[in-house]
């Protein structure tokens, strides 16, 4: 009998690694991420829960427009970063330009495109979408204006002169809240 259990255990963990192996972009959505949108102090936030706690990823401070208010934004770019997540593409982050509009987008791969369908977030026309992207991943600086450092180890890194943001490690690195 303990021999079936055992042999019964040894299948069923064969299959969940077996699907994992077969599937490593979907296996990898399996970290129990979930990226809300939320009021803080009268704030809308995009926040993400994490296995470590809960991280303050966007203050949305500023309308974008009439109809882009902070709630509307922070709702939507939410949802955005979710469905990314939850259809295993939300690996890398990066800069881009579509429709003369400046965008952070997802990018599946190092070194990856910014295909319209992986916008993730629009900016106001004349903005710096890479120091925004640097400021989004830089917690650790002070608000002294230290020199921003990239190593190896650091989420934020150049791939063919665009600034890039590994999302696993930068969650995994990020201070949570409280």
């Amino acid at each position: 009998m303990k021999i079936r259990s055992l042999a019964v255990m040894l299948a069923g963990l064969s299959v969940v690694l077996g699907s994992a192996i077969a599937n490593p972009a979907k296996a990898q959505t399996k970290n129990n991420n979930t990226y809300y949108c939320a009021q803080l102090d009268g704030n809308w936030n995009t926040f993400v829960n994490t296995p470590r706690g809960r991280v303050t990823l966007i203050n949305w401070a500023n309308k974008f427009s009439e109809t882009w208010t902070p709630q509307k934004r922070c709702s939507t770019i939410s949802q955005r970063f979710q469905n990314f997540l939850d259809d295993g593409n939300l690996k890398f982050i990066r800069t881009g330009e579509i429709n003369k509009m400046p965008v952070l987008c997802v990018a599946n791969a190092r070194g990856g495109a910014c295909p319209e369908d992986n916008v993730l977030i629009t900016l106001k026309p004349g903005t710096d979408p890479e120091g925004v992207l640097i400021r989004l991943v830089d917690f650790r600086r002070s608000v002294s204006g230290q020199t921003l450092t990239l190593s190896a180890d650091d989420a934020g890194f150049y791939s063919g002169g665009e600034f890039y943001v590994d999302m696993d490690k930068f969650i995994e690195s990020v201070p949570v809240n409280n």
